[in-house]
């Protein structure tokens, strides 16, 4: 265990766990831990209050913090957490099933135990940069028994890889950009748990106001089918973005994975064009290719188990997240900041 810093965060100290990686020379993630005991989150909220500047700083050059030993222990913890640290919070937008708890704070996502949810940027498809979280904060309220981690990866592992392996793919990603295809129903389809109806995705029943919203949040071109169902084409956008981040800028900046194979077809888009993701030309991506990204996700993952009172803050702009399957019960919680 090593101090982590001067100037009020001598209070933390850096830890290790068997699950980290190395990437570009630094601990991915950095754990830290206190560096003795405290008795109550009021406690732990006064720490994280006086390290805020300080965690800050290592979050951009380690891209995610896992702050393990610090006496939290439900929703309204996490909620005085995030307050104590001070950034500024954003609602969701996006399908994801989430429950709000307390404030900012949602469960981190109600899809079934044994749904796994692919790697991907938090709202990596919103256009509007006001409404996109730079940071995203996760807590373990109750953890499972078995499975359930929140895998990360340095997202632009992913860019390099591809770019080694899939040459001709990603040239093409370049020239052409991509396109999303969905079609939101009016009404949930029970059969297909993780495919939200428009209303709940934009958050209003008005077709107007969805419509506007549609158009401010996403930048998508849409069109209304019969029964009240919403047709999306999004894009066509880039496969990465450049944040700036030195070593880590091409950060692999879309949802391939996740929308290769989505469900829109099956309440309304032709079976002909099974996809939710295309090139920007309308022609389908390489089997080949999207496997390479699988395969490149989980070669670069980092998978820790969690355990009560565990915090993991990302790097939106650096870091990938996913869900794996788990079995019950299990209470992760998650607050997006900017």
């Amino acid at each position: 265990m090593t101090m982590a810093g001067k100037a009020g965060c001598s209070s933390v100290a850096e830890a290790c766990l068997s699950e980290q990686r190395i990437v570009d020379g630094k601990a991915f993630p950095l754990v830290l831990t206190p560096t003795s005991s405290l008795e109550s989150a009021i406690d732990a909220c006064k720490l994280f209050h006086t390290c805020r500047d300080f965690l800050e700083q290592k979050l951009k050059e380690h891209g995610a913090l896992f702050l393990r030993g610090f006496p939290l222990c439900s929703g309204v913890d996490f909620h005085a957490a995030v307050e104590a640290l001070g950034w500024h919070t954003l609602p969701y937008i996006g399908s994801a099933i989430r429950t709000q708890v307390v404030g900012p704070v949602y469960t981190a996502n109600d899809s079934d135990p044994d749904v796994v949810v692919n790697f991907h940027h938090e709202m990596a498809q919103v256009e509007d940069e006001s409404s996109w979280p730079s940071k995203v904060l996760f807590f373990c309220e109750t953890p499972p028994p078995e499975g359930g981690q929140t895998p990360i990866i340095m997202s632009h592992k992913v860019t390099q890889g591809l770019w080694m392996q899939c040459p001709d793919f990603m040239q093409k990603l370049e020239d052409l950009g991509l396109l999303s295809l969905k079609v939101l129903p009016m009404v949930k389809d029970p059969r297909y748990f993780s495919l939200q109806g428009w209303p709940m995705v934009f958050g209003t029943r008005d077709k107007k106001e969805a419509e506007a919203r549609a158009k401010k949040n996403l930048n998508a071109k849409m069109e209304w089918l019969p029964g009240s169902n919403m047709n999306l084409v999004l894009g066509p956008f880039k496969a990465t973005r450049n944040f700036g981040r030195g070593d880590r800028a091409n950060a692999w900046f879309n949802q391939i994975v996740s929308y290769y194979t989505g469900l829109s077809h099956k309440v309304g888009m032709s079976s002909d064009q099974p996809y939710d993701v295309v090139f920007g030309d309308g022609s389908p991506l390489p089997t080949d290719a999207v496997a390479t990204c699988k395969k490149i996700h989980e070669e670069n993952s980092v998978d820790i188990p969690w355990k009560q009172g565990d915090l993991m803050i990302l790097d939106n702009s650096s870091v990938m997240h996913g869900r794996r399957a788990y079995k019950p019960p299990r209470q992760i919680l998650v607050t997006l900041c900017r």
